[in-house]
Protein backbone atom coordinates (compact mmCIF):
# COMPACT_ATOMS: atom_id res chain seq x y z
CA UNK A 1 0.00 0.00 0.00
CA UNK A 2 1.53 3.37 -1.00
CA UNK A 3 2.40 5.87 1.71
CA UNK A 4 -0.22 8.64 1.56
CA UNK A 5 1.41 10.78 4.27
CA UNK A 6 3.18 13.13 1.79
CA UNK A 7 -0.14 13.75 0.02
CA UNK A 8 -1.89 14.52 3.29
CA UNK A 9 0.88 16.92 4.32
CA UNK A 10 0.66 18.65 0.95
CA UNK A 11 -3.11 19.04 1.45
CA UNK A 12 -2.52 20.65 4.85
CA UNK A 13 -0.25 23.21 3.21
CA UNK A 14 -2.92 23.99 0.61
CA UNK A 15 -5.57 24.40 3.29
CA UNK A 16 -3.28 26.70 5.24
CA UNK A 17 -2.68 28.92 2.20
CA UNK A 18 -6.42 29.05 1.45
CA UNK A 19 -7.21 29.89 5.07
CA UNK A 20 -4.71 32.76 5.08
CA UNK A 21 -6.22 34.14 1.87
CA UNK A 22 -9.74 33.77 3.29
CA UNK A 23 -8.79 35.60 6.50
CA UNK A 24 -7.34 38.45 4.46
CA UNK A 25 -10.51 38.66 2.35
CA UNK A 26 -12.83 38.63 5.37
CA UNK A 27 -10.73 41.29 7.10
CA UNK A 28 -10.90 43.48 4.00
CA UNK A 29 -14.68 43.05 3.67
CA UNK A 30 -15.33 43.85 7.34
CA UNK A 31 -13.03 46.86 7.14
CA UNK A 32 -15.03 48.10 4.14
CA UNK A 33 -18.20 47.66 6.20
CA UNK A 34 -16.78 49.91 8.93
CA UNK A 35 -16.00 47.19 11.48
CA UNK A 36 -13.08 48.08 13.76
CA UNK A 37 -9.88 46.11 13.19
CA UNK A 38 -9.77 45.12 16.86
CA UNK A 39 -13.26 43.62 16.75
CA UNK A 40 -12.48 41.81 13.50
CA UNK A 41 -9.37 40.26 15.06
CA UNK A 42 -11.31 39.00 18.06
CA UNK A 43 -14.17 37.61 15.97
CA UNK A 44 -11.76 35.71 13.73
CA UNK A 45 -9.87 34.42 16.78
CA UNK A 46 -13.13 33.15 18.28
CA UNK A 47 -13.97 31.34 15.04
CA UNK A 48 -10.50 29.77 14.93
CA UNK A 49 -10.66 28.74 18.59
CA UNK A 50 -14.09 27.20 18.03
CA UNK A 51 -12.78 25.20 15.09
CA UNK A 52 -9.94 23.91 17.27
CA UNK A 53 -12.43 22.92 19.98
CA UNK A 54 -14.43 21.00 17.39
CA UNK A 55 -11.29 19.22 16.28
CA UNK A 56 -10.59 18.34 19.91
CA UNK A 57 -13.89 16.44 20.07
CA UNK A 58 -12.95 14.44 16.98
CA UNK A 59 -9.53 13.65 18.45
CA UNK A 60 -11.02 12.49 21.76
CA UNK A 61 -13.29 10.07 19.92
CA UNK A 62 -10.15 8.27 18.74
CA UNK A 63 -9.61 7.10 22.32
CA UNK A 64 -12.46 4.64 21.82
CA UNK A 65 -10.91 3.17 18.66
CA UNK A 66 -7.38 1.90 19.33
CA UNK A 67 -5.63 -0.13 16.59
CA UNK A 68 -6.99 -3.64 16.21
CA UNK A 69 -5.34 -6.47 18.11
CA UNK A 70 -3.58 -4.05 20.47
CA UNK A 71 -2.35 -5.30 23.82
CA UNK A 72 -3.63 -3.74 27.03
CA UNK A 73 -0.47 -1.60 27.49
CA UNK A 74 -0.70 -0.48 23.86
CA UNK A 75 -4.36 0.50 24.30
CA UNK A 76 -3.50 2.53 27.39
CA UNK A 77 -0.68 4.21 25.51
CA UNK A 78 -3.06 5.01 22.67
CA UNK A 79 -5.58 6.56 25.06
CA UNK A 80 -2.87 8.60 26.84
CA UNK A 81 -1.54 9.88 23.51
CA UNK A 82 -5.04 10.87 22.32
CA UNK A 83 -5.75 12.72 25.56
CA UNK A 84 -2.40 14.51 25.39
CA UNK A 85 -3.13 15.62 21.83
CA UNK A 86 -6.60 16.82 22.84
CA UNK A 87 -5.18 18.78 25.77
CA UNK A 88 -2.69 20.48 23.47
CA UNK A 89 -5.53 21.51 21.16
CA UNK A 90 -7.20 23.23 24.12
CA UNK A 91 -4.01 25.16 24.82
CA UNK A 92 -3.81 26.13 21.15
CA UNK A 93 -7.37 27.48 21.29
CA UNK A 94 -6.58 29.44 24.46
CA UNK A 95 -3.43 30.93 22.91
CA UNK A 96 -5.39 31.91 19.79
CA UNK A 97 -7.77 33.99 21.91
CA UNK A 98 -4.99 35.38 24.13
CA UNK A 99 -3.08 36.72 21.13
CA UNK A 100 -6.19 38.50 19.83
CA UNK A 101 -7.47 40.02 23.07
CA UNK A 102 -4.72 42.59 23.84
CA UNK A 103 -5.33 44.26 20.47
CA UNK A 104 -9.09 44.01 20.95
CA UNK A 105 -8.99 45.76 24.36
CA UNK A 106 -6.73 48.86 24.20
CA UNK A 107 -6.22 51.05 27.26
CA UNK A 108 -8.67 53.68 26.01
CA UNK A 109 -11.13 51.82 23.76
CA UNK A 110 -13.69 53.66 21.66
CA UNK A 111 -17.35 53.09 22.35
CA UNK A 112 -17.92 49.57 21.02
CA UNK A 113 -20.76 48.82 18.60
CA UNK A 114 -23.59 46.54 19.66
CA UNK A 115 -22.29 42.98 19.91
CA UNK A 116 -23.84 39.55 20.18
CA UNK A 117 -20.79 38.17 22.00
CA UNK A 118 -21.49 36.98 25.56
CA UNK A 119 -20.52 39.20 28.48
CA UNK A 120 -18.27 37.35 30.92
CA UNK A 121 -18.41 37.87 34.67
CA UNK A 122 -15.56 37.82 37.19
CA UNK A 123 -17.57 36.52 40.13
CA UNK A 124 -20.91 34.81 40.69
CA UNK A 125 -23.02 36.42 43.46
CA UNK A 126 -23.50 34.26 46.55
CA UNK A 127 -27.27 34.47 46.16
CA UNK A 128 -27.03 33.12 42.60
CA UNK A 129 -24.86 30.21 43.76
CA UNK A 130 -27.38 29.41 46.51
CA UNK A 131 -30.34 29.45 44.12
CA UNK A 132 -28.61 27.36 41.45
CA UNK A 133 -27.48 24.86 44.08
CA UNK A 134 -31.05 24.53 45.38
CA UNK A 135 -32.22 23.68 41.85
CA UNK A 136 -29.34 21.25 41.34
CA UNK A 137 -30.13 19.57 44.68
CA UNK A 138 -33.74 18.98 43.63
CA UNK A 139 -32.68 17.43 40.34
CA UNK A 140 -29.90 15.40 41.97
CA UNK A 141 -32.29 14.00 44.59
CA UNK A 142 -34.80 12.99 41.90
CA UNK A 143 -32.13 11.19 39.90
CA UNK A 144 -30.16 9.55 42.71
CA UNK A 145 -32.26 9.65 45.87
CA UNK A 146 -29.18 10.91 47.70
CA UNK A 147 -28.67 13.84 50.05
CA UNK A 148 -25.33 12.89 51.66
CA UNK A 149 -23.00 15.43 50.11
CA UNK A 150 -21.00 18.48 51.16
CA UNK A 151 -23.07 21.59 50.55
CA UNK A 152 -20.09 23.78 51.44
CA UNK A 153 -17.98 22.09 48.75
CA UNK A 154 -20.85 22.55 46.29
CA UNK A 155 -20.98 26.30 46.89
CA UNK A 156 -17.20 26.62 46.53
CA UNK A 157 -17.31 24.81 43.19
CA UNK A 158 -20.34 26.72 41.90
CA UNK A 159 -18.69 30.06 42.71
CA UNK A 160 -16.19 29.16 39.98
CA UNK A 161 -18.41 27.20 37.57
CA UNK A 162 -21.09 29.90 37.37
CA UNK A 163 -18.55 32.39 36.01
CA UNK A 164 -18.74 30.22 32.87
CA UNK A 165 -22.34 31.43 32.44
CA UNK A 166 -22.64 34.68 30.48
CA UNK A 167 -24.02 37.71 32.30
CA UNK A 168 -26.98 37.76 29.91
CA UNK A 169 -27.89 34.17 30.90
CA UNK A 170 -27.51 34.44 34.69
CA UNK A 171 -31.11 35.50 35.40
CA UNK A 172 -32.58 32.61 33.40
CA UNK A 173 -29.94 30.04 34.18
CA UNK A 174 -32.01 27.95 36.60
CA UNK A 175 -34.64 27.44 33.89
CA UNK A 176 -31.84 26.61 31.45
CA UNK A 177 -30.44 24.05 33.90
CA UNK A 178 -33.83 22.45 34.46
CA UNK A 179 -34.42 22.22 30.70
CA UNK A 180 -31.01 20.60 30.29
CA UNK A 181 -31.81 18.03 32.99
CA UNK A 182 -35.14 17.23 31.34
CA UNK A 183 -33.55 16.73 27.91
CA UNK A 184 -30.72 14.63 29.34
CA UNK A 185 -32.56 12.80 32.11
CA UNK A 186 -31.80 9.32 30.77
CA UNK A 187 -28.11 10.10 30.24
CA UNK A 188 -27.75 11.65 33.69
CA UNK A 189 -29.50 8.66 35.23
CA UNK A 190 -27.05 6.33 33.48
CA UNK A 191 -24.10 8.45 34.60
CA UNK A 192 -25.04 8.30 38.29
CA UNK A 193 -26.14 4.67 38.13
CA UNK A 194 -22.86 3.51 36.62
CA UNK A 195 -20.31 5.73 38.34
CA UNK A 196 -22.03 6.98 41.50
CA UNK A 197 -21.53 5.40 44.94
CA UNK A 198 -22.49 1.72 44.73
CA UNK A 199 -22.59 1.85 40.94
CA UNK A 200 -21.31 -0.97 38.77
CA UNK A 201 -18.34 1.12 37.61
CA UNK A 202 -17.91 3.33 40.66
CA UNK A 203 -14.30 2.20 41.04
CA UNK A 204 -13.48 3.99 37.77
CA UNK A 205 -14.81 7.33 39.03
CA UNK A 206 -12.01 9.15 40.82
CA UNK A 207 -13.00 12.79 40.68
CA UNK A 208 -15.55 12.99 43.51
CA UNK A 209 -17.76 15.35 41.50
CA UNK A 210 -20.30 12.67 40.73
CA UNK A 211 -21.18 12.49 44.43
CA UNK A 212 -22.16 16.17 44.44
CA UNK A 213 -25.28 17.93 43.04
CA UNK A 214 -23.22 20.61 41.27
CA UNK A 215 -22.15 17.83 38.89
CA UNK A 216 -25.41 18.54 37.00
CA UNK A 217 -24.33 22.15 36.46
CA UNK A 218 -20.91 20.95 35.29
CA UNK A 219 -22.51 18.55 32.79
CA UNK A 220 -24.64 21.39 31.44
CA UNK A 221 -21.61 23.66 31.00
CA UNK A 222 -19.59 20.85 29.40
CA UNK A 223 -22.27 20.66 26.71
CA UNK A 224 -22.98 24.38 26.38
CA UNK A 225 -19.58 26.07 26.91
CA UNK A 226 -16.77 23.51 27.40
CA UNK A 227 -13.88 25.84 26.56
CA UNK A 228 -15.20 28.60 28.80
CA UNK A 229 -15.71 26.14 31.66
CA UNK A 230 -12.18 24.85 31.32
CA UNK A 231 -10.84 28.39 31.20
CA UNK A 232 -12.51 29.48 34.46
CA UNK A 233 -11.67 26.15 36.14
CA UNK A 234 -7.91 26.37 35.49
CA UNK A 235 -6.04 27.89 38.39
CA UNK A 236 -9.09 27.85 40.67
CA UNK A 237 -9.96 24.16 41.12
CA UNK A 238 -8.14 20.84 40.68
CA UNK A 239 -7.78 20.47 36.92
CA UNK A 240 -7.47 16.66 36.91
CA UNK A 241 -10.83 16.45 38.68
CA UNK A 242 -12.60 18.15 35.79
CA UNK A 243 -10.63 16.12 33.22
CA UNK A 244 -11.70 12.79 34.74
CA UNK A 245 -15.34 13.87 35.08
CA UNK A 246 -15.37 15.16 31.50
CA UNK A 247 -14.31 11.74 30.26
CA UNK A 248 -17.24 10.11 32.09
CA UNK A 249 -19.83 12.55 30.78
CA UNK A 250 -18.57 12.63 27.20
CA UNK A 251 -17.55 9.01 26.71
CA UNK A 252 -18.72 6.98 29.71
CA UNK A 253 -22.43 6.76 28.86
CA UNK A 254 -24.20 4.99 26.03
CA UNK A 255 -27.31 7.18 26.17
CA UNK A 256 -27.27 10.02 23.64
CA UNK A 257 -27.17 13.62 24.84
CA UNK A 258 -30.23 15.78 24.37
CA UNK A 259 -30.24 18.33 21.56
CA UNK A 260 -28.62 21.62 22.51
CA UNK A 261 -30.90 24.69 22.15
CA UNK A 262 -29.64 27.18 19.58
CA UNK A 263 -29.61 30.12 22.01
CA UNK A 264 -27.82 28.33 24.88
CA UNK A 265 -24.31 29.53 25.74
Amino acid sequence: MPDTAPLRLAAITVYGDRAAAALQQVTSLLDSAGIAVEETQELLALIQAGAIEGAQGDVLELAEHPPENSTAPAVQGWVDAVQAAAAELTHLADRTLTRARPAARPAAPPTPPASTLPTLIDEAPQEQSEQVLAAAERIFAELTGRSDYSREASLETLAVVLTAVAAEDQAGYITQLEDFATRNRDRLTELYRKYGPGGELARLERSGLIEQPESIVICERLDAAPMLLQGVWEGELEESTLERFTQLWKFGCNTSRGAQPVKAR
